[in-house]
């Protein structure tokens, strides 16, 4: 488990970085007042996560999974673009299918939970697939998927969950 000290400095990097990109004029007051804002951000949301005592939990592949959502979302609007515009010509396309996807198990019940509602939200995020729904033990979710082979999201999260 890392330390506060390094989850308060994540969270002030990341606070801090969203800050900057959203300001403009950039001025020196501008640096300080987001750095103090994003400390006192950051502090605040490593105090919240203590004590409410629940660990956010990735699933397993969970960040190459994150990391390929841009390309998901990219390749899902190209896809459905050219479904509508098949649709507007009157040609028969393929309509997608319900798939199951197993997760891993995680080492206790909320943890799993967690991995499972975080996958989840991930393989939302892409137009192409949305969850339907969801079961426990072992973790599985059923998900709409527009295209009938897994997309990149869907083969990070079901590829590091068969591997381990």
């Amino acid at each position: 488990m890392a330390s506060p000290l390094v989850g308060v400095a994540l969270w002030w990097v990341l606070l801090f970085a969203g800050y900057l990109m959203l300001v403009s004029p950039l001025s020196g007051g501008e640096f300080v007042l987001g750095a103090v804002l994003s400390g006192l951000a950051a502090g605040t949301a490593m105090t919240a996560h203590r004590m409410s005592g629940s660990p956010f939990t990735l699933p397993p592949g969970g960040v190459g999974g994150l990391l390929r959502i841009p390309a998901a979302v990219l390749a899902d609007t190209w896809w459905l673009a050219r479904l509508v515009g098949s649709q507007l010509r009157r040609r028969a396309v393929p309509v997608g299918a319900l798939r199951r996807l197993t997760l891993a198990a995680a080492p206790d019940e909320l943890r799993e939970q967690q991995a499972q509602a975080v996958a989840g939200l991930m393989l939302s995020l892409s137009p192409g697939s949305f969850v339907v729904d969801s079961s426990p033990s072992p973790p599985r979710l059923l998900i709409h998927a527009v295209r009938d082979e897994l997309g990149v999201v869907e083969k990070r999260v079901v590829e590091r969950s068969v591997q381990r």
